[in-house]
């Protein structure tokens, strides 16, 4: 099966460029020189700009290759992409979007979750399986569904912090998954790096299907894992 059909891609591309050429390729040679993405908070509100849920997590996209030119006009040229099934089986997952029509719904929800943040009334473990997947919500745009360019052109997809085990837990020699799903984090989870003020998902080589950039920024990444390559240009021919 062609991995990037035009209608469905086997990969989650995480895209560095939107600050421009020179950030794009920096964070890129930082990302593939690591083997780290840093985790950034994502802030939404349903109801209005004054109540916001602040949670940390990653981003990616499931757009195939063929079809990116409009989405890397907003997120830049540059881009690592991970085998989709990898990052499944730690439990990244599509946002969870929401049309106009549906908003109520959202506002319910998204009410439910603020509340229970500040005090938690309902069973702990509850709770934490609602945030894992109802964080991931989106509105289809910011207006109504019939607008051209809305957030679920995007085909987001995101790893939050919820599906992070510590690196001290998972570095255990007395099987370290035992005590990760003992600890209350899910059974399907991937490895969170701490350092200072900063954590990172500490993803492994073998996640890793490609990197992205222009053929002539060659010369500005760092490869030491050499990771394949796929020029930009040469993209939308490729597939």
């Amino acid at each position: 099966m062609n991995p990037d059909n035009g209608y469905i891609s086997d990969y989650l591309i995480h895209w560095t460029g939107k600050e421009g050429d020179d950030v794009g390729a920096e964070v890129l040679s930082l990302i593939a020189s690591t083997c780290q993405l840093l985790l950034s908070y994502n802030i939404f509100h349903i109801l209005d700009i004054y109540n916001k849920i602040h949670e940390k997590m990653v981003c990616f996209t499931d757009v195939p290759l063929s079809h990116v030119a409009q989405h890397s006009n907003r997120y830049g040229r540059f881009a690592i992409a991970f085998h989709k099934l990898s990052l499944m089986n730690i439990g990244a997952q599509p946002v969870f979007y929401c049309t106009h029509a549906n908003k109520s719904d959202l506002d319910v929800i998204f009410k439910f979750l603020r509340e229970q943040n500040k005090k938690t009334t309902i069973e702990s473990a509850t709770f934490e399986a609602l945030k894992r997947h109802f964080y991931f919500m989106q509105t289809f745009s910011k207006g109504k569904a019939d607008e051209k360019d809305t957030f679920y052109y995007e085909r987001e997809w995101r790893l939050g912090k919820q599906n992070l085990a510590p690196l001290e837990m998972w570095n255990r020699p007395d099987n370290p998954k035992y005590h990760i799903i003992q600890a209350g984090y899910p059974r399907y989870c991937g490895k969170l790096s701490v350092q200072g003020e900063n954590e990172y998902f500490q993803f492994s080589e073998k996640d890793v299907a490609f990197l992205i950039y222009p053929r002539d920024w060659a010369s500005r990444i760092n490869n030491p894992s050499r990771f394949s390559i796929k020029n930009y240009e040469d993209m939308f021919n490729d597939f």
